[in-house]
């Protein structure tokens, strides 16, 4: 072994060192840095009998055991000095209403199923990929007859300096008299006039209404 080989030979504690302290990242960048021979990069990956793809949408079990939506943007396998191999991902963040910081009134706006598309990124082992989910365009999910855990929708990315959509709410295609934008988890009525869609309670509807009307007219067209 040369003088810069035994200078750039990573230790099987440094690397223990790293993973026992979740530190996949640094530890990406120190085998493209000091042994890049030892670190290849794939398009996918499999577990469980289940292969997942780079740019795939899962949910992962973040480091905090919470489970979160992510697209799967790159994957590693590094061949450790004990030549263990250990397969690494990068996800780039969903984010929920939970997250986001905005007037409370436009909370309402906001689907439990609907995700931000972040510029967070963060390295994890492999095996906390659980399971590939779809993030469907807000039309499309609109579109579903059925709810199913694993399929969500996205109408907007979200800004981590301010924690807001981007495009902004205001900017979002409005409807009913309240010009709010739609939310699929609220029952809507079309009229059958204007064609625009009309939460039940601002047009002082109950959902048991929704199967006497015939042919509704909003408030508008009904003058």
């Amino acid at each position: 072994m040369s003088e810069e080989e035994k200078v750039n030979q990573i230790s099987s504690n440094t690397v223990n060192e790293l993973v026992k302290n979740d530190k996949y990242g640094h530890l990406i960048q120190l085998y493209l840095k000091k042994d890049p021979t030892k670190i290849k990069k794939y398009n996918s990956i499999q577990k469980f009998n289940k292969i997942y793809h780079v740019n795939q949408d899962v949910a992962v079990c973040a480091l905090n055991d919470d489970i979160y939506s992510a697209k799967l943007i790159k994957i590693y396998c590094i061949k450790d000095p004990s030549n263990t191999y250990i397969p690494i991902i990068q996800v780039q963040w969903y984010y929920s209403k939970q997250d986001l910081k905005i007037d409370q009134k436009l909370i309402k706006c906001i689907s439990d199923k609907e995700l931000f598309f972040s510029t967070h990124s963060e390295y994890l082992p492999a095996n906390k990929i659980q399971i590939g989910i779809k993030v469907l365009t807000f039309e499309e999910y609109s579109d579903l007859e059925f709810e199913e855990e694993t399929i969500f929708f996205s109408r907007a990315a979200i800004d981590l300096e301010s924690m807001e959509p981007r495009p902004n709410i205001k900017l979002w295609k409005k409807s009913c008299v309240c010009q709010l934008p739609q939310n699929p988890d609220l029952q809507m009525i079309q009229c059958d006039e204007c064609e625009n869609w009309y939460h039940l309670d601002c047009v002082e509807l109950q959902d048991q209404d929704i199967t006497k009307i015939d042919k509704y007219l909003c408030p508008r067209c009904n003058k």
